[in-house]
């Protein structure tokens, strides 16, 4: 038993369930769950705050917002819930995610000499052809109205000629009733850019053409398609949402999962670069091949809908937003975006401890602009070492370490002297520059409350702003002695916000049991030994990723029932704080000062075998070499191979964390592994090089600007900065 989609049937109280059983798709009506939460002294339940709550459950929505009204002089809690959200997170939670039936298709249509091409908002031109490939039967099909250029036995000759099956029709209506035929045990529709232009192309010709009512047959449940306006490239358009069958663009699904910028997302461009294949090229128009050259026109509207299925075979995109929907209890197209997916993700994990959570706050949130992260500037040039520092899963760790959520807030110390530096900064005076936000935060790395409060400074008094809505003044040498006394049991991030670690918060213990189980299916994925159990396992270690990287994201976004600016700014600032305090490290260790931005530069990642490494006593040598010289290896059931150093004498350079100095130290082992991951060799104008893995941050200067790229991205002109 598992959803496919779901709708809140509100006039019958009822929601609505697309199942896959056994293969099979049922449809199920199920009573809608109406019921809230209201502060009560003498309730059985708690709010995430842990205050005593009671429960009001109803059967209907008439009876439901009576309840609301008699309660309403209480605060009220998970009133607002979205209905089919709710339902799938009591009924749903832990079932795994169904096999799709996903049928990608692409539209091709006609040209008028007058008018040209057709917007989709007046598709005057018909649809000529409509291409799909069916994944549960593995088949491709072209349904196709022939040129007014040929006859009838022409065409015909021409369609039997395919070894795919290819049907040529005399109308454009009975080509439309076919692909509804066709789509009718279809899950999902998926096209590329089929949001902006195939889905609401024929949604609109199939009104034109025959009724609004035929186009119920795109949905389940004889409901109608649901105009949606959206923005792209600074300008609105209008498509349709499918009810019931979902419809997924696969291009956004592409920006969305890839993790680098591309010059082009037009699916010539995308499918050379992750297949190494090609549209069907010709020459002329579109409309010119369909008239003069039919046969390459189908073979056309073929291959641009299985590239799209070869895409998805390698991608598993559709997969991933699947097991991202379901992991949640949300709808797949709801994977689109974040906050609503991550909202329910922390609802669910509150309930899972027994809490409930409070309402979206319907005050207007006016100021969201928090500090952003520490960037900082590459030194031109060429440099021979390379300082290396990897902070694993930063934001997450701040969040985790620091017990950063709402509930966990006690007090923050009020910002007055930020606030007025930050608005001095960005005042334009005569003859200077406009100062942005995100410049004016240049060089600070926590709020100036924060740095007094460190500073124990005893001549400044800081106003508190106590999460219990009182107020009080404390010098900042008081507040370091308050904050920092072992009772009791606070932390002060660098945004001057103070947690309480009495009670782990819903969002760091999330964190943490995502964390936890994305190291088990990585263990698990390097344990498999067949290609289905290795995609099982990456593709669910991905959703955890995801989930963990969005997260942040989220909860900073004012839309978000959990959002906090304070929370968001001291993640960030925390964040600046560490990395200014790594730098300045490293710096110390290897030049003596301690100093974040000195004449170290520090960059992470990994390396390969032949980066250059430190040898006491000796020449300067590869990593790869150090290993070789090793003579006692060991390869582990992983594919790890150690070479165990039993010589005292094979020191290489390191940190002495103690004494924060750079010294030689001894090792136990040098170990190197294999990569299943692309790998790019790198070959600058004196012939030096160096390979890298796919995802391999590269620092370039291109046309005065600064980029970072990966290595697919690198052109020959750009000059790569090393350091």
């Amino acid at each position: 038993m598992a959803y496919i989609d779901a709708i809140y049937d509100r006039d019958n109280d009822k929601i609505q369930i697309a199942e896959r059983i056994d293969g099979k798709r049922i449809l199920k009506d199920f009573p809608a769950i109406y019921e809230f939460y209201y502060d009560d002294p003498n309730g059985k339940y708690k709010s995430t705050h842990r205050t005593p709550v009671s429960h009001v459950k109803c059967k209907s929505s008439t009876d439901f917002y009576k309840e609301l009204k008699i309660h309403n002089n209480k605060k009220i809690y998970e009133s607002d819930f979205n209905p089919v959200f709710r339902f799938l997170s009591e009924n749903y939670k832990d079932v795994d995610s169904p096999t799709l039936h996903t049928a990608f298709f692409d539209i091709e249509t006609d040209f008028c000499q007058e008018r040209g091409y057709a917007p989709t908002s007046d598709p005057f031109n018909q649809i000529t052809a409509i291409s799909l490939y069916l994944n549960w039967l593995d088949k491709l099909i072209c349904l196709v109205i022939a040129p007014s250029t040929l006859t009838q036995t022409e065409a015909n000759d021409i369609v039997n000629g395919f070894e795919e099956d290819v049907i040529l029709f005399n109308t454009e209506v009975e080509m439309v009733e076919a692909f509804f035929l066709l789509i009718d045990d279809a899950d999902v529709l998926s096209g590329w850019n089929s949001e902006a232009y195939d889905i609401p192309y024929q949604v609109n010709r199939v009104t034109k053409i025959m009724n609004k009512n035929a186009t119920r047959k795109f949905c389940l449940w004889n409901k109608l398609p649901k105009k949606r306006t959206f923005e792209r490239y600074g300008k609105e358009q209008q498509t349709y949402d499918l009810v019931g069958r979902i419809h997924m663009d696969y291009m956004q699904l592409y920006q969305k999962y890839t993790y680098h910028e591309m010059h082009s997302y037009a699916l010539d461009a995308i499918a050379e670069y992750e297949l190494g294949e090609h549209k069907v090229p010709y020459k002329g128009t579109l409309d010119q091949l369909y008239n003069q050259d039919f046969k390459k026109f189908i073979e056309y509207s073929l291959q641009d809908t299985m590239l799209l299925a070869k895409l998805d075979r390698k991608l598993k995109f559709l997969d991933l937003a699947n097991e991202l929907a379901h992991a949640n209890t949300v709808l797949i197209p709801t994977t689109a975006g974040s906050v609503a997916l991550i909202e329910q993700a922390i609802i669910n994990e509150a309930h899972e401890r027994g809490f409930v959570v409070p309402n979206k706050t319907k005050e207007e949130i006016m100021n969201t602009k928090a500090a952003g992260a520490y960037v900082a500037y590459p030194k031109k040039g060429i440099h021979k070492w390379i300082g290396s520092i990897d902070i694993n899963s930063l934001y997450p760790s701040i969040i985790r370490s620091l017990n950063m959520a709402p509930e966990t807030i006690i007090g923050q110390l009020r910002p007055t002297k930020t606030d007025k530096y930050i608005k001095d900064k960005m005042t334009k005076r005569k003859g200077e520059t406009q100062v942005t936000f995100a410049g004016a935060w240049e060089g600070l790395f926590s709020s100036l409350e924060y740095s007094e409060v460190m500073g124990k400074r005893s001549d400044i008094e800081i106003d508190v702003d106590w999460d219990d809505g009182k107020t009080s003044k404390h010098m900042a040498s008081e507040l370091y002695d308050i904050v920092f006394n072992p009772a009791s049991n606070w932390a002060l991030s660098a945004n001057g916000t103070i947690f309480s670690y009495e009670n782990e918060g819903i969002i760091p213990g999330l964190l943490e049991r995502w964390y936890a189980e994305r190291k088990v299916m990585q263990k698990k994925k390097r344990e498999s030994t067949t290609k289905e159990d290795i995609a099982f396992w990456d593709k669910r270690q991905l959703v955890k990723k995801i989930l963990l990287n969005s997260l942040y994201g989220a909860i900073l976004n004012k839309h978000c029932r959990f959002f906090d600016k304070r929370i968001g700014q001291s993640t960030t600032l925390t964040g600046r704080a560490i990395a200014q305090h790594m730098d300045a490290y490293v710096n110390q260790c290897l030049t003596g000062k301690y100093k974040h931005d000195g004449e170290c530069i520090v960059y992470g990642d990994s390396v390969t075998g032949d980066s250059m490494i430190r040898v006491f006593e000796e020449e300067d040598s590869t990593i790869a070499d150090l290993y070789n010289s090793i003579s006692h290896k060991v390869e582990t059931e992983h594919g790890k191979e150690y070479a165990i150093v039993t010589d005292e004498d094979t020191k290489v350079l390191g940190y002495n964390s103690v004494d924060d100095v750079a010294e030689y130290n001894e090792i136990s082992y040098v170990m190197r592994h294999k990569t299943d991951k692309q790998m790019y060799k790198i070959t600058v104008e004196d012939g030096k090089s160096v390979t890298v893995t796919e995802d391999h941050s590269i620092i370039i200067d291109r046309d005065g600007s600064i980029h970072e790229i990966t290595p697919v991205e690198l052109l020959e002109d750009d000059l790569i900065i090393s350091v």
